[in-house]
């Protein structure tokens, strides 16, 4: 018993290392997929209002905007 002590101690400090370096990890990649995903949000909604204004500055119909179930390539 006295030997897994023994190698307790020796390998506890680089496994708990190795825990918070992953728990940065993970938070880091987490938050960069988060603001990604916003980021593309952001945009598709000025993409959006530039299409309109767009339609409105040429006097045409703006294009339909995709619903659900409405696939854009077969609309």
């Amino acid at each position: 018993m006295a030997s897994f002590w023994e190698y307790f101690s020796v390998l506890a400090p680089s496994v708990g290392l190795g825990l918070i370096f992953w728990l940065v990890m993970r938070s880091l990649f987490r938050a960069d997929s988060g603001e990604r995903k916003a980021r593309a949000e952001l945009e598709e909604r000025e993409a959006r209002e530039w299409a309109r204004l767009r339609a409105e500055r040429e006097g045409t119909a703006p294009p339909a905007e995709p619903g659900p179930g409405r696939d854009d390539a077969a609309g």
